[in-house]
């Protein structure tokens, strides 16, 4: 069976970064990605303190209605914020890699290969080295003079 004979399969392009273009956005990406960490453990935050109420034993009151009321509200708030960064950053062709720890991840390419440059939100160097996309997600390499001259 044929799938859609006569249409063609739409391509997605990864826009793709120089290390140039990352620094020069750097002060915009760390304001999203410190909304993006405070969005995600704000909702992580309410999640939990919804579940803590659940496991409550007895029969609930008003007070326990109202206070499960309130933990999913601010889920549902949060979530919305988090998917809102996470969609900014797409859109842009980022990564989130670890959400709690604020990293995220900038492709450019390496060799002819996706690569990809690691922002991490708490090192003094923001940009803290860069991995190819076959790499386990651990790796740093260290980032080259020939990375810096790019345009």
């Amino acid at each position: 069976m044929k799938r859609n004979p006569g249409k063609k399969q739409k391509q997605k392009y990864l826009q793709v970064w120089s290390y140039n273009q990352a620094v020069k956005a750097l002060p915009y990406l760390l304001d999203v990605l410190r909304s993006l960490r405070e969005n995600y453990l704000s909702m992580r935050f309410a999640k939990h303190r919804s579940q803590k109420i659940d496991k409550r034993s007895g029969r609930p009151d008003r007070s326990a209605f109202i206070a499960k009321q309130e933990a999913l509200i601010d889920t549902d708030l949060a979530t919305s914020k988090y998917a809102q960064d996470v969609a900014e950053l797409e859109s842009m062709g980022i990564f989130v890699v670890s959400p709690a720890n604020g990293i995220i991840a900038i492709p450019f390419i390496e060799e002819d290969q996706l690569a990809w440059f690691i922002l991490d939100l708490f090192e003094k160097d923001s940009i803290v080295g860069w991995r190819y996309q076959s790499d386990p997600l651990e790796t740093r390499r260290v980032i080259l003079p020939k990375h810096k001259e790019q345009s």
